[in-house]
């Protein structure tokens, strides 16, 4: 049996097609899983985003001849998949499937929208290789395979959902070696992504996780976490980038995890660019985070006005995220917090708030998001009704990233324009303390001045992100801000 996993390309947040950062996790762990449950399979994989060209996979395939091709979608830049998908189906008649969180937020819509035989919703592991099981056999029945969506002579069927994976401790850990891993960015500064747990309990309106991940916390046992890190270590890895949804969520097994980091004397960093939750955070974990190796936080604040708050379920309030920002300084950490701009029902007033909010908080810097409501949550449903969309509904998520100054719809309560001002001053705001954190103030506001202009803020950025010189200077002059 073999199947060549593709991942698609992709547009950086900042709108460009850049260089892959890291080995695609979700396809790591579905590798891993695959060879350790079916000795006879062989895998391949494929990243469109570190530039091979079409000629290059058309190659892989006449020359792996898979039994099945797999191919992950996100729901941002999704054309760059449905566009491959299309391509293969003129080469070849190869039995395509496809997952990942684009197929848990439309389901069965995928099918209709593409030419694949098949499709996985929800976690792919066990529904994956059930799939694969079934294909090897003279007479195929997938009827019962729970998560699987496929054709039964020219209808779609979409099979009942599967049961979450509660022991992730019986996963192996993810097959980074499988990947051409020097070619990532990430392995300039030996860094690896982790993830510790899976799913969120929480009802945030505007964020599609819980599609593909589920509402349950599921959280991996410390001393599996630990024994991952030992892992990747002895391979030379010193940085993990820990990508959980609700890493703290249960603050006892956050504080064993680092207890665990201590007293094996690992000399690594570790940061939760994702963010963690201000209420989820205590004075007490936070040493405990110091001690272990943590240097950054990022804190999902999303709004700076209190009745937003409330209207997107988040759930918290300014006063904690004062708190955890407070506490995370006196504990030596670096921190950010994140804003997006454009919430349910939001006013101009509103957006402004979180403006000000943010340049009140003594945080290391503020990001600034703008929205994009995923098909499938709260927000889209909201929008669909109440909002006039300016982007076409089908092409928007093509188009348009988080960082793009180009709202998707509007209310009359908070117009185009406005959003597009709010927006503005709002990368403005995060572009002038990400600059004076990673190079200091004196060079930090020179660069800002420097680069205020669109086009050569722009190439700048393009030039330090995607381009080998340009991240050895940026990452030289960056040092101090990752150091603690």
């Amino acid at each position: 049996m073999r199947i060549l996993f593709i991942i698609p390309k992709n547009k950086t947040l900042f709108g460009d097609e850049g260089i892959t950062g890291f080995p695609h996790l979700g396809i790591a762990y579905l590798t891993s899983f695959l060879k350790k449950e079916k000795k006879d399979i062989k895998i391949k994989i494929f990243d469109e985003g570190l530039g091979g060209g079409l000629k290059e996979l058309d190659a892989l395939i006449d020359d792996f001849k898979p039994t099945l091709i797999g191919i992950t979608l996100f729901s941002y830049c999704y054309g760059f998949g449905y566009n491959l998908i299309e391509r293969l189906r003129k080469k070849t008649d190869i039995k395509i499937v496809v997952g990942g969180p684009h197929v848990s937020a439309i389901k069965s819509k995928i099918l209709k929208e593409t030419k694949v035989d098949f499709a996985v919703k929800q976690e792919g592991e066990l529904t994956l290789l059930e799939l694969l099981q079934e294909l090897q056999k003279r007479k195929p029945d997938f009827s019962g395979i729970k998560g699987l969506i496929w054709w039964d002579k020219g209808r779609i069927v979409e099979n009942s959902d599967r049961g979450l994976i509660r022991n992730l401790d019986i996963l192996p850990f993810p097959d980074f070696d499988a990947f051409e891993i020097e070619k990532y960015a990430c392995y300039e500064q030996k860094t690896l992504p982790l993830v510790t747990s899976r799913g969120c309990p929480f009802g945030c309106n505007y964020c599609s996780v819980r599609l593909s991940m589920g509402q349950e916390f599921r959280p991996r046992s410390p001393k599996n976490v630990v024994s991952e890190i030992k892992h990747w270590y002895k391979k030379g890895f010193r940085n993990f980038d820990i990508n959980d949804d609700c890493f703290t969520l249960d603050l006892d097994r956050a504080e064993k995890i680092c207890d665990l980091i201590i007293k094996s004397k690992l000399k690594i960093k570790f940061q939760l660019y994702n963010g963690i939750r201000v209420d989820r955070i205590t004075p007490k974990l936070l040493k405990k985070l110091k001690r272990a190796g943590c240097n950054f936080i990022a804190y999902g604040c999303e709004s700076g006005n209190q009745e937003t708050l409330k209207r997107i379920k988040k759930n918290i309030t300014l006063d904690q995220v004062r708190k955890a920002v407070d506490w995370t300084n006196k504990a030596g950490i670096k921190n950010a917090v994140n804003f997006i701009i454009g919430h349910q029902g939001e006013t101009y007033q509103e957006a402004l708030d979180s403006l000000k909010f943010a340049k009140s908080l003594p945080t290391n810097f503020v990001n600034f998001y703008n929205l994009l409501p995923y098909p499938g949550t709260e927000v889209y449903d909201w929008a669909i009704k109440y909002g006039h969309f300016l982007v076409p509904k089908e092409n928007f998520l093509n188009e348009i990233s988080y960082r793009d100054n180009v709202p998707i719809f509007e209310t009359k309560e908070f117009t185009v324009a406005q959003r597009k001002e709010i927006i503005a001053m709002g990368f403005d705001l995060y572009r002038k303390t990400i600059l004076t954190f990673r190079l200091g103030k004196i060079l930090g506001n020179l660069v800002y001045y420097i680069t205020n202009n669109k086009i050569i803020d722009k190439l700048s950025t393009n030039f330090a992100l995607n381009n080998p010189i340009g991240r050895f200077v940026y990452n030289s002059l960056s040092k101090k801000s990752r150091e603690t």
